[in-house]
């Protein structure tokens, strides 16, 4: 084999072998991180989500009664 083909290939082998490496040692302790962080919000979102719904279905209610005020007596009708 052509020596600089050899020393390209050796650079080439190194160079994925850092790539390894890398997803390795950083993409994938992240990626598991990312993964947990993801299950936590999903485990809140679930134990959260029928409160806040009550509570925004009462807002709401409320505000659409707040709506229909007005400034004259309702009982004035002339």
């Amino acid at each position: 084999m052509d020596p600089e083909i050899k020393i390209r290939f050796d650079n080439l082998e190194k160079k994925l072998d850092l790539i390894l490496l890398l997803l390795e040692n950083d993409v994938k302790p992240n990626c598991n991180k990312m993964s947990s962080h993801i299950d936590f919000i999903d485990t809140v979102y679930e134990n959260v989500k029928n409160p806040l719904g009550f509570i925004c279905s009462k807002v709401n209610y409320l505000r659409s009664d707040a709506g229909n005020y007005s400034l004259d007596d309702k009982n004035d009708l002339s």
